[in-house]
């Protein structure tokens, strides 16, 4: 203890420490230094040498070691020149091990491997003891079989037992002793043996073994032992043992082909006696729920896309179908879901548990140069949609694609809303954009009339020609703060729009904005486009900014300060209510923005909340008035995906009411995580292609049609068969299908369908 107080507190002063040890343990233990800190120890070093080890320390150990080197391992790099002794990298989690000579017995056992850092990595020049790797979940391991302790078997007795992650190169002979439902022998594949080609001569150099690459690097005398995955082992043990297969493997080998009783009861019946139920006497029975519960991406995805369906089109090669069933929900899938939108679907998405979320911006921006979907006959109607913002769009597009005739009046003298009249370029690509406005407006049955001056009185002529009228007219009424000096301020909307125009606005050297939210993210953004060398955010509470507009911002190098309260606004600045001036050219007001609606009649009922009027409506968007509609912004602030999904919903009640149907809103429930057996899914990289995504998909609430429930039922009681679809929303009539049954008579009520099914599509309910 004495001597690693002492070792802390050279640390505190040096980055590089030259120790001197006889037998001291916990050297090194939790030691980092800011900038890097390297240690070299000369002498017999003691147990747990790099225990707790952090990332940016380095460990030269000249000699052997004892027990337990790089416990608890969490970033550093040991190099050891000598052997080790027992349980070196037990539960290590990150950082490199390098050893110049053999280990002990249980190296590498139980190691972790957090997805969001390297695998940790255990380099042994000689051989290990027995049960290495023993319940390794993700740890790395190169034995090198130079000078092996035990020549003949240098992996040690029964390796990799309990192995659920990781991989073990090797180089020399080992014995059979191995678990083969943990660990299965291979040959390195290209991928594995390209890094250990490449990793082996940092490790040489370590040691001061350079001259052992040409011996260390003829592929035909390595092998590896790679974890068997669940999928693998659930195969091994697939299917019922027969009873007779049982009888003769294990119990004729254990009573000589008797039984334990026969001696005290020659005459007892020995029959089979029922005590697993099936049928009737069941508690519980499967169900194959498929589908009936939503995916994250699809329950917090405010359009409700169903995200899982495109990309097990995609999974079957059917690109065109996938994007047309995108467009279908949507129509700017680039500019919304691949850039504005912050991605619900992706914060929400389960692939998260496993290593990282679905990446919908590929998925999104993938669809921008596809063609609409072609539309519906016509059904003889017309609506006219007042603002062709985000909302106003989606509406007229589902109307145009179900056959009715779809009237865009747009105050502004192009359509987008904000999208086109605020959001930065660099944030939303113009060239993607102008592509789907361009599709927009080739789609037949929507008409746009742009510059469109709404008053009370067109506002009733709308209502005597059109069949329904949706209002969707945002906000665009900026909120102020009448304190001093108020007049010097500008509005957050007027300068987004503005710095898009053909005449942006100067804004000198020094910019405040007051209202840190993602709006306030953008106007700082466009500042510094426009020549701004210090932005600064100020709030009253702590900033509401985040994704990536506020990443965005300060990459630029804006800084955000809160709680400030606006005394005043002069020409030197905005003065806090402390009177400090913060220094300002420019200052911008970006505290939201409120609907202007003075065309609206008195009819139309409002709720007035900030000291604004909002249209009140129901589920389905319906105002007071059951032949006018709002949605979007008008109804309360959201994200431009809230006003898409608003836009559809309300056009599929119109619909609806045309056709005379029953609306049906979306009602689905989340399915619960717990439900998903996860376990199933390995880590790993991804490339940024719309089929590496597919194939990542975990498929939640949707049979992925992988058998792991019809191979694991001990009774073979589930069986898959082949149905013809009669009606289909991705499958066309006549076309091939599939369900899994479960067969009441063989079934026993287990529940491994329900507890091995990766989408969890199985569930056991009550009789």
């Amino acid at each position: 203890m004495e001597f690693e107080r002492m070792v802390r507190a050279a640390a505190a002063k040096s980055p590089a420490l030259l120790l001197e040890s006889y037998g001291q343990h916990n050297i090194g233990i939790r030691l980092q230094r800011e900038g890097g800190l390297h240690l070299q120890v000369s002498g017999p070093s003691g147990q747990r040498l790099g225990c707790m080890g952090m990332p940016g320390t380095t460990i030269l150990c000249k000699g052997p070691t004892s027990d337990d080197v790089g416990y608890l391992n969490i970033g550093a790099e040991i190099t050891i020149l000598g052997d080790a002794t027992n349980g070196a990298c037990n539960a290590m989690a990150n950082g490199k091990v390098y050893i110049g000579g053999s280990i002990g017995s249980r190296g590498l056992t139980m190691t972790k491997w957090n997805p969001e850092y390297d695998k940790p990595e255990l380099w042994v020049l000689g051989s290990t003891g027995d049960s290495f790797a023993e319940f390794n979940c993700g740890g790395v391991a190169v034995v090198c079989g130079v000078n092996p302790k035990n020549p003949d078997n240098i992996l040690g007795y029964r390796p990799c037992v309990g192995m659920v992650g990781g991989l073990i190169y090797f180089r020399g002979p080992i014995d059979d002793s191995f678990p083969r439902t943990n660990a299965r022998l291979d040959r390195p594949n290209d991928e594995q043996w390209q890094w250990l080609v490449e990793n082996m001569p940092i490790f040489l150099g370590k040691i001061g073994s350079a001259n052992l690459f040409s011996t260390l690097t003829k592929r035909d005398e390595w092998r590896i032992l790679a974890t068997v995955t669940p999928q693998e082992r659930a195969l091994m043990f697939s299917g019922p043992m027969p009873m007779a297969e049982f009888r003769n493997q294990h119990w004729n080998k254990a009573f000589g082909g008797g039984d334990p009783l026969r001696d005290l009861a020659p005459g007892l019946d020995r029959s089979a006696i029922e005590t697993i139920v099936t049928g009737d006497l069941r508690r519980k029975k499967p169900y194959w729920a498929n589908s009936e519960a939503a995916a994250p991406c699809t329950f917090y995805c405010p359009i409700h896309i169903p995200t899982i369906d495109r990309l097990r089109l995609i999974r079957e090669g059917k690109i065109d179908e996938a994007y047309e069933m995108l467009l279908r929900y949507t129509p700017l899938p680039a500019s919304v879901c691949g850039a504005v939108c912050p991605n619900l679907c992706m914060e929400n998405c389960s692939r998260r548990q496993v290593d990282g979320p679905i990446e919908i911006q590929v998925l999104g921006r993938a669809v921008g140069n596809f063609p609409a979907p072609k539309p519906a006959e016509s059904l003889g109607r017309k609506v006219a949609v007042i603002g062709g913002g985000p909302a106003g769009m989606n509406v007229a597009w589902q109307l145009a694609l179900a056959g009715v005739e779809a009237h865009i009046f747009e105050k502004d003298s192009r359509i987008g809303g904000k999208l086109a009249q605020v959001i930065p370029w660099e944030r939303l690509s113009q060239a993607i954009w102008d592509v789907e406005i361009k599709r927009f407006l080739a789609m037949p049955n929507i008409t746009v009339t742009c510059n469109f001056d709404l008053d009370r009185n067109s506002f009733a002529r709308l209502q005597e020609e059109y069949d329904y009228v949706v209002i969707a007219v945002g906000t665009h009424e900026p909120r102020r703060i009448p304190f001093p000096g108020h007049e010097r301020v500008i509005a957050a909307l007027d300068f987004l729009k503005q710095a898009k125009s053909d005449a942006p606005p100067a804004v000198g050297r020094e910019v405040v904005i007051i209202g840190a939210g993602n709006v306030g993210c953008d106007v700082a953004c466009e500042a510094y486009r426009l020549g701004a060398e210090k932005v600064t955010l100020v709030d009253i509470q702590k900033p509401l900014a985040f994704g990536k507009e506020k990443e965005a911002a300060e990459a630029h190098g804006a800084v955000f300060r809160w709680p400030v309260v606006t005394k005043e606004v002069t020409a030197e600045g905005l003065v806090t209510a402390s009177g400090e001036i913060i220094p300002a050219q420019t200052v911008i007001i970006s505290i939201g923005d409120v609907p202007a609606l003075p065309f609206l009649p008195e009819t139309i009922e409002t709720v007035s909340v900030g000291g604004a009027a909002w249209i009140t409506t129901d589920k389905a968007h319906v105002t007071s008035n059951v032949r006018v509609l709002a949605v979007g912004d008008v109804e309360k602030p959201g994200l431009a995906t809230n006003a898409l999904g608003a836009g559809k919903t309300a056009a599929e009640y119109i619909l609806a009411q045309i056709k005379g149907e029953e609306w049906r809103p979306f009602t689905k429930q989340v399915i619960p995580q717990q439900a998903l057996t996860i376990t199933h899914y390995f880590p790993g990289d991804s490339l940024p292609t719309e089929t590496a995504q597919a194939d990542r998909c975990l498929s939640c609430a949707s049979c992925r049609d992988c058998h792991l429930c019809e191979t694991i039922c001990p009774t073979g009681a589930i069986s898959r068969r082949e149905i013809t679809s009669t009606v289909g929303k991705y499958l066309a009539a006549g076309e091939k299908s599939y369900e899994y049954v479960s067969d009441d008579s063989k079934c026993i009520a287990c529940g491994f369908c329900a507890d091995t099914c990766p989408c969890g599509i199985w569930t056991m309910n009550a009789f």
